[in-house]
């Protein structure tokens, strides 16, 4: 029974660590918007290390909701599948309009997008902090990133 147990620990610890930490990201985004003072805000950060609430958010994710996310494909924090090379998925706006998104092995993601029955087939990339718009051989600046 031990040795179950040990065994059974050790596959869940070793295919936690890969995921998307959606708890510890709930938690930040959380802290990043729980007042309009951005002092206030950073002591929280502070004290969310010293207390360990973001400490125990990312070991949570690493032992728990990161393995399930990798044996049943989805996490149960956030509800998405993970985003890995070769995985699609697709995305709707309030107007009807559609994006299939496939993400790739070089961090860029391929567009498929619909738009009152149009097609438009564009990638993109991140970039210096900026997210680019390539297509037809054209690139497009589409915002900049915070690092």
């Amino acid at each position: 029974m031990k040795k179950a147990f040990t065994s059974a620990a050790c596959a869940m610890m070793l295919t936690g660590c890969l995921g998307q930490n959606a708890l510890f990201d709930t938690v930040q985004d959380w802290n990043a918007t729980a007042t309009n003072n951005k002092f206030v805000n950073q002591g929280i950060s502070f004290i969310f290390w010293w207390v360990p609430v973001y400490g125990l958010s990312l070991l949570g994710d690493i032992i728990i909701f990161n393995s399930i996310e990798f044996w049943t494909g989805t996490n149960p924090i956030s509800k998405e599948g993970a985003k890995v090379a070769g995985s699609t998925e697709t995305v709707t706006d309030g107007l009807g309009n559609q994006a299939e998104l496939t993400y790739n092995a070089d961090g860029s993601i391929s567009v498929l997008a619909t738009s009152n029955g149009a097609e438009e087939r564009y990638t993109l990339i991140k970039e210096d902090g900026k997210v680019i718009k390539i297509q037809d051989d054209q690139r497009e600046v589409l915002g900049s990133m915070l690092l």
